[in-house]
Protein backbone atom coordinates (compact mmCIF):
# COMPACT_ATOMS: atom_id res chain seq x y z
CA UNK A 1 0.00 0.00 0.00
CA UNK A 2 3.01 2.43 0.70
CA UNK A 3 4.41 3.16 -2.71
CA UNK A 4 8.11 3.46 -1.42
CA UNK A 5 10.02 0.77 -2.29
CA UNK A 6 11.98 -0.78 0.66
CA UNK A 7 13.06 -4.57 0.52
CA UNK A 8 14.50 -5.50 3.98
CA UNK A 9 18.18 -4.68 4.52
CA UNK A 10 21.25 -6.54 3.00
CA UNK A 11 22.69 -7.93 6.20
CA UNK A 12 25.45 -10.20 6.08
CA UNK A 13 26.99 -11.59 9.20
CA UNK A 14 30.43 -13.91 9.39
CA UNK A 15 34.06 -13.88 10.95
CA UNK A 16 37.35 -11.67 11.54
CA UNK A 17 38.49 -8.66 13.81
CA UNK A 18 39.72 -4.67 13.28
CA UNK A 19 40.21 -2.23 15.60
CA UNK A 20 39.14 1.11 15.03
CA UNK A 21 42.67 2.70 14.62
CA UNK A 22 42.89 5.88 13.68
CA UNK A 23 44.91 5.92 10.54
CA UNK A 24 42.95 2.76 9.37
CA UNK A 25 44.00 -1.10 9.68
CA UNK A 26 46.99 -2.73 7.88
CA UNK A 27 45.80 -3.70 4.72
CA UNK A 28 44.64 -7.11 3.97
CA UNK A 29 42.74 -7.69 7.11
CA UNK A 30 39.16 -8.35 5.76
CA UNK A 31 39.37 -12.12 5.78
CA UNK A 32 40.15 -12.81 1.94
CA UNK A 33 40.27 -16.31 1.54
CA UNK A 34 43.67 -17.39 0.22
CA UNK A 35 45.02 -14.15 1.21
CA UNK A 36 48.13 -13.89 3.74
CA UNK A 37 46.48 -16.85 4.71
CA UNK A 38 43.27 -15.95 5.04
CA UNK A 39 44.17 -12.63 7.76
CA UNK A 40 41.82 -11.23 9.80
CA UNK A 41 42.85 -8.62 12.80
CA UNK A 42 42.13 -11.14 15.33
CA UNK A 43 46.03 -11.69 15.15
CA UNK A 44 46.42 -8.35 16.62
CA UNK A 45 43.05 -7.39 18.66
CA UNK A 46 42.71 -9.73 21.13
CA UNK A 47 40.73 -10.08 24.83
CA UNK A 48 37.16 -9.61 22.63
CA UNK A 49 34.41 -12.10 22.44
CA UNK A 50 35.00 -14.37 19.22
CA UNK A 51 34.09 -12.59 15.66
CA UNK A 52 30.39 -11.90 14.89
CA UNK A 53 29.41 -13.78 18.54
CA UNK A 54 28.03 -10.88 20.06
CA UNK A 55 24.54 -10.62 18.63
CA UNK A 56 23.59 -7.41 19.94
CA UNK A 57 25.74 -5.87 17.03
CA UNK A 58 25.82 -6.66 13.23
CA UNK A 59 28.10 -5.58 10.39
CA UNK A 60 26.07 -4.84 6.83
CA UNK A 61 27.19 -4.04 3.38
CA UNK A 62 24.58 -2.58 1.09
CA UNK A 63 25.65 -2.30 -2.59
CA UNK A 64 23.55 -3.12 -5.69
CA UNK A 65 24.08 -4.56 -8.90
CA UNK A 66 27.83 -2.71 -11.14
CA UNK A 67 27.27 -0.73 -14.25
CA UNK A 68 30.69 -2.12 -16.05
CA UNK A 69 33.32 1.37 -15.38
CA UNK A 70 30.27 3.34 -13.58
CA UNK A 71 31.15 4.59 -10.57
CA UNK A 72 29.07 3.86 -7.51
CA UNK A 73 28.44 3.99 -3.68
CA UNK A 74 29.47 0.81 -1.26
CA UNK A 75 27.87 1.45 1.57
CA UNK A 76 29.22 0.03 5.51
CA UNK A 77 26.89 -0.21 8.46
CA UNK A 78 28.08 -1.09 11.68
CA UNK A 79 25.91 -1.14 14.89
CA UNK A 80 26.33 -2.16 18.54
CA UNK A 81 24.78 -0.53 21.56
CA UNK A 82 28.13 -0.19 23.62
CA UNK A 83 30.79 1.15 21.07
CA UNK A 84 31.88 4.63 21.44
CA UNK A 85 34.61 4.21 18.57
CA UNK A 86 33.97 2.89 15.05
CA UNK A 87 36.21 1.20 12.38
CA UNK A 88 36.73 -0.72 9.34
CA UNK A 89 37.91 -2.12 6.15
CA UNK A 90 36.94 -3.03 2.65
CA UNK A 91 38.06 -4.35 -0.77
CA UNK A 92 36.34 -6.10 -3.62
CA UNK A 93 37.68 -9.33 -5.44
CA UNK A 94 36.65 -11.11 -8.87
CA UNK A 95 34.33 -14.08 -8.00
CA UNK A 96 36.46 -16.35 -10.43
CA UNK A 97 39.50 -15.63 -8.49
CA UNK A 98 39.24 -14.04 -4.60
CA UNK A 99 42.66 -12.73 -5.32
CA UNK A 100 42.06 -10.85 -7.88
CA UNK A 101 41.26 -6.89 -7.17
CA UNK A 102 38.22 -5.48 -8.33
CA UNK A 103 37.98 -1.85 -9.39
CA UNK A 104 39.31 1.08 -7.80
CA UNK A 105 38.31 3.11 -4.96
CA UNK A 106 37.94 6.86 -4.78
CA UNK A 107 39.98 8.46 -1.84
CA UNK A 108 37.56 10.86 0.31
CA UNK A 109 37.73 13.25 3.58
CA UNK A 110 36.31 10.17 5.22
CA UNK A 111 37.87 7.24 3.29
CA UNK A 112 41.40 6.71 3.12
CA UNK A 113 42.73 3.85 0.16
CA UNK A 114 45.90 2.23 0.91
CA UNK A 115 47.50 -0.26 -1.61
CA UNK A 116 48.76 -4.00 -0.73
CA UNK A 117 52.19 -4.52 -2.06
CA UNK A 118 53.75 -1.47 -0.88
CA UNK A 119 50.90 -0.53 2.16
CA UNK A 120 51.37 2.85 0.73
CA UNK A 121 48.28 5.27 0.55
CA UNK A 122 46.27 5.23 -3.23
CA UNK A 123 46.79 5.64 -6.13
CA UNK A 124 47.90 2.00 -6.57
CA UNK A 125 49.36 0.31 -9.08
CA UNK A 126 46.89 -1.25 -11.93
CA UNK A 127 46.10 -4.53 -10.53
CA UNK A 128 47.23 -4.29 -7.43
CA UNK A 129 44.25 -5.26 -4.72
CA UNK A 130 42.91 -1.97 -2.86
CA UNK A 131 41.71 -1.52 0.53
CA UNK A 132 39.18 1.08 1.74
CA UNK A 133 39.09 2.04 5.47
CA UNK A 134 38.23 4.92 7.88
CA UNK A 135 40.47 7.69 8.74
CA UNK A 136 40.74 9.73 11.92
CA UNK A 137 37.70 12.01 11.28
CA UNK A 138 34.85 8.70 10.31
CA UNK A 139 35.92 6.81 13.29
CA UNK A 140 33.26 8.96 14.84
CA UNK A 141 34.63 8.98 19.14
CA UNK A 142 31.74 9.25 21.33
CA UNK A 143 29.14 8.26 18.74
CA UNK A 144 27.11 5.69 19.98
CA UNK A 145 25.15 2.16 18.57
CA UNK A 146 25.98 3.01 14.68
CA UNK A 147 28.09 3.88 12.44
CA UNK A 148 27.81 4.35 8.44
CA UNK A 149 30.36 4.96 5.80
CA UNK A 150 30.13 5.45 2.15
CA UNK A 151 32.88 4.17 -0.25
CA UNK A 152 32.87 5.50 -3.75
CA UNK A 153 34.00 2.40 -5.99
CA UNK A 154 34.38 2.04 -9.61
CA UNK A 155 33.93 -1.18 -10.96
CA UNK A 156 36.25 -2.41 -14.26
CA UNK A 157 34.93 -1.22 -17.49
CA UNK A 158 35.37 -4.94 -18.77
CA UNK A 159 33.91 -6.67 -16.16
CA UNK A 160 30.93 -9.33 -16.77
CA UNK A 161 30.87 -12.01 -13.68
CA UNK A 162 30.06 -12.00 -10.32
CA UNK A 163 32.36 -9.79 -7.82
CA UNK A 164 32.35 -10.30 -4.20
CA UNK A 165 33.16 -7.47 -1.53
CA UNK A 166 34.37 -8.34 1.51
CA UNK A 167 34.40 -5.81 5.03
CA UNK A 168 35.48 -5.98 8.35
CA UNK A 169 34.31 -4.11 11.13
CA UNK A 170 35.15 -3.00 14.53
CA UNK A 171 32.84 -2.06 17.10
CA UNK A 172 35.67 -0.36 19.71
CA UNK A 173 35.54 0.52 23.27
CA UNK A 174 37.75 3.47 22.81
CA UNK A 175 39.83 2.20 25.58
CA UNK A 176 43.54 3.37 23.20
CA UNK A 177 44.31 -0.53 23.52
CA UNK A 178 43.49 -3.29 21.35
CA UNK A 179 41.70 -5.17 23.97
CA UNK A 180 38.23 -6.03 24.23
CA UNK A 181 36.56 -4.43 21.11
CA UNK A 182 34.24 -6.48 19.18
CA UNK A 183 34.93 -7.41 15.02
CA UNK A 184 32.63 -8.28 12.73
CA UNK A 185 33.15 -9.38 9.52
CA UNK A 186 30.61 -9.68 6.30
CA UNK A 187 31.37 -10.43 2.33
CA UNK A 188 28.46 -9.70 -0.28
CA UNK A 189 28.11 -10.97 -3.97
CA UNK A 190 27.01 -9.00 -6.50
CA UNK A 191 26.37 -9.36 -10.45
CA UNK A 192 26.83 -7.19 -13.34
CA UNK A 193 23.83 -4.95 -14.73
CA UNK A 194 23.96 -6.07 -18.39
CA UNK A 195 22.38 -3.07 -19.91
CA UNK A 196 21.82 -4.47 -23.28
CA UNK A 197 17.96 -3.60 -23.79
CA UNK A 198 16.37 -2.68 -26.80
CA UNK A 199 14.48 0.00 -27.78
CA UNK A 200 11.63 0.63 -25.60
CA UNK A 201 7.75 1.79 -26.13
CA UNK A 202 5.57 3.54 -23.95
CA UNK A 203 1.69 2.79 -24.37
CA UNK A 204 0.42 5.38 -21.51
CA UNK A 205 1.20 7.34 -18.69
CA UNK A 206 -1.20 7.45 -15.32
CA UNK A 207 -1.33 8.72 -11.67
CA UNK A 208 -0.19 5.47 -9.92
CA UNK A 209 -3.13 5.91 -7.37
CA UNK A 210 -5.36 5.45 -10.25
CA UNK A 211 -5.92 3.49 -13.58
CA UNK A 212 -7.51 6.13 -15.80
CA UNK A 213 -4.27 8.34 -18.11
CA UNK A 214 -5.29 11.82 -17.52
CA UNK A 215 -3.65 15.21 -16.28
CA UNK A 216 -0.88 15.19 -13.75
CA UNK A 217 1.14 17.64 -11.57
CA UNK A 218 4.54 18.19 -10.00
CA UNK A 219 5.55 15.31 -7.33
CA UNK A 220 2.70 13.05 -8.73
CA UNK A 221 3.81 9.20 -8.52
CA UNK A 222 2.99 7.65 -11.89
CA UNK A 223 2.93 4.46 -13.81
CA UNK A 224 4.15 4.33 -17.18
CA UNK A 225 3.02 1.33 -19.69
CA UNK A 226 4.78 -0.07 -22.53
CA UNK A 227 7.51 -2.86 -23.32
CA UNK A 228 10.96 -3.01 -23.24
CA UNK A 229 11.70 -1.89 -19.53
CA UNK A 230 13.61 -5.07 -18.54
CA UNK A 231 14.18 -8.30 -19.72
CA UNK A 232 10.62 -10.57 -20.06
CA UNK A 233 9.56 -11.67 -16.06
CA UNK A 234 11.73 -9.85 -14.62
CA UNK A 235 11.09 -7.12 -11.86
CA UNK A 236 13.25 -4.71 -10.04
CA UNK A 237 12.45 -2.56 -7.03
CA UNK A 238 14.63 -0.44 -5.33
CA UNK A 239 16.99 -1.14 -2.35
CA UNK A 240 18.85 0.61 0.68
CA UNK A 241 22.11 0.19 -1.76
CA UNK A 242 19.63 2.15 -4.33
CA UNK A 243 19.20 5.46 -1.57
CA UNK A 244 21.67 8.29 -1.86
CA UNK A 245 21.71 11.20 0.26
CA UNK A 246 18.27 10.22 1.15
CA UNK A 247 17.29 10.52 -2.40
CA UNK A 248 15.26 7.54 -4.24
CA UNK A 249 17.67 7.09 -7.84
CA UNK A 250 17.23 8.37 -11.11
CA UNK A 251 18.60 5.09 -12.78
CA UNK A 252 17.58 1.96 -12.16
CA UNK A 253 18.42 -1.37 -13.69
CA UNK A 254 19.70 0.07 -17.11
CA UNK A 255 16.60 2.71 -17.00
CA UNK A 256 15.85 5.94 -16.75
CA UNK A 257 13.07 8.07 -17.42
CA UNK A 258 12.95 11.92 -19.03
CA UNK A 259 9.67 13.96 -18.25
CA UNK A 260 9.44 17.77 -19.02
CA UNK A 261 13.33 17.04 -20.08
CA UNK A 262 14.38 15.97 -16.56
CA UNK A 263 15.43 12.75 -15.19
CA UNK A 264 13.05 11.92 -12.54
CA UNK A 265 13.01 9.41 -9.76
CA UNK A 266 12.55 5.71 -10.16
CA UNK A 267 10.90 3.20 -7.79
CA UNK A 268 9.82 0.35 -9.52
CA UNK A 269 10.57 -2.17 -12.89
CA UNK A 270 9.13 -4.84 -14.55
CA UNK A 271 8.82 -5.50 -18.51
CA UNK A 272 5.77 -3.39 -18.99
CA UNK A 273 5.78 -0.90 -15.84
CA UNK A 274 7.96 1.90 -14.43
CA UNK A 275 6.72 3.29 -11.16
CA UNK A 276 8.33 6.50 -11.21
CA UNK A 277 7.61 10.27 -9.69
CA UNK A 278 7.21 13.55 -12.08
CA UNK A 279 9.86 16.43 -11.32
CA UNK A 280 9.48 19.09 -9.00
CA UNK A 281 8.59 21.60 -12.25
CA UNK A 282 6.59 24.58 -12.32
CA UNK A 283 5.96 23.20 -16.19
CA UNK A 284 2.06 23.53 -17.07
CA UNK A 285 0.70 22.40 -20.38
CA UNK A 286 1.75 19.58 -22.47
CA UNK A 287 5.47 18.03 -21.80
CA UNK A 288 7.04 14.74 -23.22
CA UNK A 289 8.00 11.19 -21.36
CA UNK A 290 11.02 9.54 -22.58
CA UNK A 291 12.32 6.38 -21.61
CA UNK A 292 16.19 5.65 -21.74
CA UNK A 293 16.89 2.38 -21.78
CA UNK A 294 21.18 1.52 -20.94
CA UNK A 295 21.48 5.46 -19.96
CA UNK A 296 24.99 6.58 -20.48
CA UNK A 297 26.27 3.37 -22.78
CA UNK A 298 27.10 3.45 -26.21
CA UNK A 299 23.92 1.00 -26.35
CA UNK A 300 21.84 4.01 -24.66
CA UNK A 301 18.48 4.10 -26.77
CA UNK A 302 15.41 5.95 -26.43
CA UNK A 303 11.83 5.34 -26.87
CA UNK A 304 9.53 7.57 -28.84
CA UNK A 305 8.20 10.53 -26.43
CA UNK A 306 4.17 10.57 -24.96
CA UNK A 307 2.66 13.82 -24.46
CA UNK A 308 1.29 14.34 -20.72
CA UNK A 309 -0.60 17.33 -19.49
CA UNK A 310 0.73 19.09 -16.35
CA UNK A 311 -1.87 21.26 -13.62
CA UNK A 312 -1.25 21.96 -10.25
CA UNK A 313 -2.85 19.27 -8.76
CA UNK A 314 -4.29 15.99 -9.80
CA UNK A 315 -5.52 14.10 -6.51
CA UNK A 316 -6.22 10.29 -6.43
CA UNK A 317 -6.86 7.76 -3.98
CA UNK A 318 -4.27 4.37 -3.74
CA UNK A 319 -6.48 1.53 -3.17
CA UNK A 320 -6.50 -1.83 -1.98
CA UNK A 321 -7.95 -2.93 -4.92
CA UNK A 322 -11.17 -2.42 -6.81
CA UNK A 323 -12.52 0.97 -5.28
CA UNK A 324 -11.37 0.83 -1.94
CA UNK A 325 -9.46 3.10 -0.54
CA UNK A 326 -6.34 2.45 1.34
CA UNK A 327 -6.43 3.11 4.85
CA UNK A 328 -5.03 2.60 7.94
CA UNK A 329 -6.51 3.07 11.73
CA UNK A 330 -3.93 4.90 14.31
CA UNK A 331 -2.96 1.91 15.14
CA UNK A 332 -1.89 0.99 11.45
CA UNK A 333 -4.84 -1.28 11.35
CA UNK A 334 -6.03 -1.83 7.45
CA UNK A 335 -9.07 0.18 7.12
CA UNK A 336 -11.48 -2.39 4.56
CA UNK A 337 -14.02 -4.66 4.45
CA UNK A 338 -12.66 -7.90 5.48
CA UNK A 339 -14.08 -10.10 3.21
CA UNK A 340 -12.06 -8.62 0.62
CA UNK A 341 -8.48 -7.71 2.79
CA UNK A 342 -7.88 -10.19 5.17
CA UNK A 343 -7.30 -8.52 8.38
CA UNK A 344 -8.36 -5.70 7.59
CA UNK A 345 -11.97 -4.01 9.79
CA UNK A 346 -14.59 -1.20 8.54
CA UNK A 347 -13.73 2.08 10.07
CA UNK A 348 -15.93 3.43 12.88
CA UNK A 349 -17.63 6.25 13.53
CA UNK A 350 -15.64 8.98 14.86
CA UNK A 351 -12.44 8.37 15.10
CA UNK A 352 -9.86 9.24 12.58
CA UNK A 353 -8.61 7.58 10.14
CA UNK A 354 -5.65 8.16 7.32
CA UNK A 355 -6.09 8.01 3.56
CA UNK A 356 -2.82 7.33 0.89
CA UNK A 357 -2.80 9.49 -1.99
CA UNK A 358 -0.98 11.48 -4.41
CA UNK A 359 -0.68 14.29 -6.31
CA UNK A 360 -2.45 16.48 -3.66
CA UNK A 361 0.42 19.71 -4.74
CA UNK A 362 3.34 20.69 -3.75
CA UNK A 363 4.22 20.69 0.21
CA UNK A 364 5.09 23.75 2.30
CA UNK A 365 8.06 24.19 2.20
CA UNK A 366 8.46 22.24 -1.15
CA UNK A 367 10.51 18.95 -1.01
CA UNK A 368 12.05 18.12 -4.42
CA UNK A 369 11.12 14.61 -6.41
CA UNK A 370 12.50 11.66 -5.06
CA UNK A 371 13.30 12.69 -1.55
CA UNK A 372 12.57 10.84 1.59
CA UNK A 373 10.45 12.98 4.12
CA UNK A 374 11.78 12.70 7.84
CA UNK A 375 9.15 14.87 9.23
CA UNK A 376 5.36 15.67 8.92
CA UNK A 377 5.17 18.51 5.98
CA UNK A 378 1.67 19.71 4.91
CA UNK A 379 0.62 20.48 1.49
CA UNK A 380 0.28 24.10 -0.07
CA UNK A 381 -3.24 24.16 -0.72
CA UNK A 382 -6.00 22.68 2.06
CA UNK A 383 -7.53 19.44 0.88
CA UNK A 384 -11.29 18.96 0.92
CA UNK A 385 -13.05 15.41 1.73
CA UNK A 386 -16.05 14.71 0.52
CA UNK A 387 -18.12 12.19 1.91
CA UNK A 388 -20.79 10.33 0.38
CA UNK A 389 -21.54 14.20 -1.47
CA UNK A 390 -21.02 16.37 1.52
CA UNK A 391 -17.78 18.15 2.28
CA UNK A 392 -16.33 17.36 5.57
CA UNK A 393 -15.65 20.57 8.16
CA UNK A 394 -11.95 21.68 8.06
CA UNK A 395 -11.73 20.39 11.63
CA UNK A 396 -12.45 16.61 10.36
CA UNK A 397 -9.43 16.93 8.55
CA UNK A 398 -6.94 17.29 10.43
CA UNK A 399 -3.87 16.79 8.44
CA UNK A 400 -3.24 16.78 4.75
CA UNK A 401 0.70 16.05 3.96
CA UNK A 402 3.95 13.98 3.47
CA UNK A 403 4.45 10.47 4.87
CA UNK A 404 7.16 10.35 7.21
CA UNK A 405 9.98 7.88 5.93
CA UNK A 406 8.00 7.42 2.42
CA UNK A 407 8.84 9.59 -1.10
CA UNK A 408 7.83 12.90 -1.03
CA UNK A 409 5.10 11.82 -3.49
CA UNK A 410 3.22 9.57 -1.18
CA UNK A 411 0.53 12.00 1.01
CA UNK A 412 -1.66 10.96 3.68
CA UNK A 413 -4.76 12.75 4.70
CA UNK A 414 -6.34 12.25 8.36
CA UNK A 415 -9.75 12.00 8.43
CA UNK A 416 -12.72 11.82 11.39
CA UNK A 417 -15.11 9.07 10.22
CA UNK A 418 -18.80 10.93 10.03
CA UNK A 419 -21.18 9.99 12.99
CA UNK A 420 -23.58 9.76 10.15
CA UNK A 421 -21.49 7.50 7.95
CA UNK A 422 -23.75 4.58 6.48
CA UNK A 423 -22.99 1.70 9.01
CA UNK A 424 -21.93 -2.00 6.96
CA UNK A 425 -21.33 0.02 3.44
CA UNK A 426 -19.25 1.42 1.50
CA UNK A 427 -19.36 4.47 1.77
CA UNK A 428 -18.30 7.25 -1.60
CA UNK A 429 -14.99 9.38 0.03
CA UNK A 430 -13.52 11.91 -2.77
CA UNK A 431 -10.61 14.54 -1.95
CA UNK A 432 -10.56 17.80 -3.87
CA UNK A 433 -7.13 19.60 -3.95
CA UNK A 434 -6.50 22.75 -5.52
CA UNK A 435 -10.21 23.08 -7.12
CA UNK A 436 -9.84 19.20 -8.88
CA UNK A 437 -11.48 16.42 -7.28
CA UNK A 438 -10.22 12.92 -7.47
CA UNK A 439 -11.37 10.26 -9.41
CA UNK A 440 -15.40 9.04 -8.99
CA UNK A 441 -15.92 5.57 -6.86
CA UNK A 442 -13.71 5.48 -4.23
CA UNK A 443 -14.95 3.78 -1.31
CA UNK A 444 -14.23 3.51 2.78
CA UNK A 445 -16.30 0.49 4.47
CA UNK A 446 -17.58 1.40 7.53
CA UNK A 447 -18.59 -1.02 9.64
Amino acid sequence: MRYRCYLPFLTLLAGTLMLATTGGPPTQRTGVPGEAGGATCAACHTNGPAVNSDTRGRLTIEARDYKPGVKQLIKVILEHPEATKWGFQLTVRSAADMLQQAGDFTVTPTIRVRCAASGANAPCNPGETQFASHVLASTYIGQRNRAEWEVEWTPPANASGSLIIYAAGNAANNSSTNQGDIIYNANRTIGAENCNLAKPAISAVANAATAPAGPLSANTLVAIYGGGFQPAGSRRTVSAADITNNRFPLELSCVAVEIAGRRVPLTYLQDNQINAQVPTVSDRGTVPVVVVANPGTPNERKSDATNITLQATSPAFFRFGGNAIAATSTTREYIANPSTLAGARGARPGETIALYATGLGLLEPVYQAGEIMDSAIRVREAAQIEWAGTVLSAADVSYAGAVPGAISGLQQINVRVPMTATPNAGNIVRVRAGGVLSPEGTMIFVQ
